[in-house]
């Protein structure tokens, strides 16, 4: 393929990022002010121009709402870890590194603490099921590199998993921005509990 051929492709790669990046927006600002219960099609379709049946290129249903906005906030989540944990991290950074951008999304953005709510009926549905799973996959891979580098005692890492991101997820409803913890504070606290039962020197 030409140089020439490669252009319109990319363009049109291009646009369509924007459109579902706008979307995201919309349908985050939709779910922010109405509520899952009360969001629709036709008002996403109003927020960025395109009609109900424009918007079934990028969701196959009003359930999906919540689910395109959740692929991007897991996105957000694993990118602000990476970012956290700087060029050359041990698992065990890494792992801090991505629970302190996991919590600081659902703290901080409106659509992670509605995912956070939501996880039961996110359950419910095949994708966003699959975009939780490989989230848990993701989060599973460090904390087995976290065994094998001697960081971690030899612990399950399916079961480390679920202990973390219940523990996490419980943070939005105890931080207290008045109180006398910082937010990254919160986070390293119960990193602290959880990880002085799994560190090496437990065992």
């Amino acid at each position: 393929m030409s140089e020439a051929d490669k252009k319109p492709n990319s363009r049109a790669r291009v646009r369509r990022e924007q459109r579902r990046s706008s979307l995201v927006e919309a349908v985050e600002a939709e779910l922010d002010e109405t509520g899952l219960e009360g969001a629709t099609l036709e008002r996403v379709g109003q927020r960025v121009g395109l009609s109900k049946g424009a918007l079934y290129y990028y969701i196959d249903s009003r359930d999906d709402l919540l689910t395109l906005v959740l692929e991007d906030v897991l996105q957000q989540q694993r990118e602000k870890g990476e970012g956290l944990a700087g060029e050359f991290p041990t698992p065990l950074a890494r792992l801090r590194a991505f629970a302190h951008g996991h919590v600081s999304v659902i703290v901080n953005r409106p659509a992670g603490r509605m995912i956070v709510g939501h996880l039961e009926l996110l359950a419910s549905h095949q994708k966003s099921t699959r975009l939780l799973q490989q989230q848990d996959v993701y989060v599973r891979a460090i904390i087995k590199d976290a065994v094998e580098a001697g960081e971690l005692r030899k612990i399950t890492p399916v079961i480390a998993s679920a202990v973390l991101f219940g523990a996490l997820n419980t943070v939005p409803r105890t931080f207290d921005p008045n109180g006398p913890l910082s937010l990254e504070e919160v986070v390293d606290a119960v990193l602290d509990l959880l990880l002085t039962g799994w560190g090496a020197d437990a065992e």
